[in-house]
């Protein structure tokens, strides 16, 4: 069953599932911060902001406290000094070998009991209409090489077998099957998507498919 919630684009929703995670004196750092919007919905002006563009690194160094410049994988902080790690829509412009020495440094920057939330698109009809999508990395990713001691078939060193996911929620789009098979429309199949089409459009009925997720997992003391 869908939880029409989820069924949206805007990213508030997702925020909101780290927010009994989040307490006042939390350490919190937001890879490709944006312009903060993560922040701003907890209004926290004390949240760790990290981003590579320059202009708007500017406008947040104007707003808040604790803003960096980088390039990932390399994060700028201590050892275990974040209570949670935020990171969203941020890995599919990520090369492979970036993506996993991206995980390896927030990893060592969060603490023991720490928790990272990451959100991101999955492969879906639309993922690659924007050209600075470079791939879709599946929420498994993050529990074959955080929450597990499987080795077989890993092309890279699993980095930690001591996490668990705490929350994996999935995020909708609505899709239109008459838009999606036009490209049949002189065939026989093409008429049998269109009657069905107008079958779901009579009974406002709706299709989705999965377009993305957000995975909290959290890092165990030992």
């Amino acid at each position: 069953m869908i939880d029409k919630k989820y069924a949206t684009h805007d990213r508030e929703p997702f925020f909101e599932l780290a927010r009994p995670y989040i307490e006042s004196n939390s350490k919190v750092l937001d890879i490709g911060a944006g312009y903060a919007s993560f922040a701003k919905y907890f209004s926290r002006n004390d949240f760790y902001l990290f981003d590579g563009n320059p202009e708007t690194v500017t406008f947040l160094k104007n707003n808040y406290e604790y803003v960096k410049e980088g390039k990932l994988p390399n994060l700028p902080y201590e050892d275990s000094y974040f209570d949670v790690i935020h990171c969203s829509h941020v890995i599919e412009h990520l090369e492979a070998e970036t993506l996993y020495q991206t995980i390896l440094e927030m990893n060592r920057c969060l603490k023991p009991g720490g928790l990272l939330v990451i959100s991101a698109p999955l492969m879906w009809s639309g993922f690659y209409d924007d050209l600075s999508h470079l791939r879709p990395y599946p929420p498994i990713v993050f529990i074959n090489y955080l929450c597990s001691n499987n080795q077989t078939n890993r092309t890279r060193i699993i980095i930690k077998d001591k996490y668990k996911v705490k929350k994996l929620v999935y995020r909708y789009n609505e899709t239109n099957p008459k838009k999606e098979f036009y490209y049949y429309s002189s065939t026989v199949i093409s008429y049998i998507i269109k009657f069905w089409y107008k079958i779901f459009n009579f009974f406002h009925l709706k299709t989705y498919e999965k377009s993305g997720f957000t995975i909290i997992i959290q890092k165990q003391e030992n």
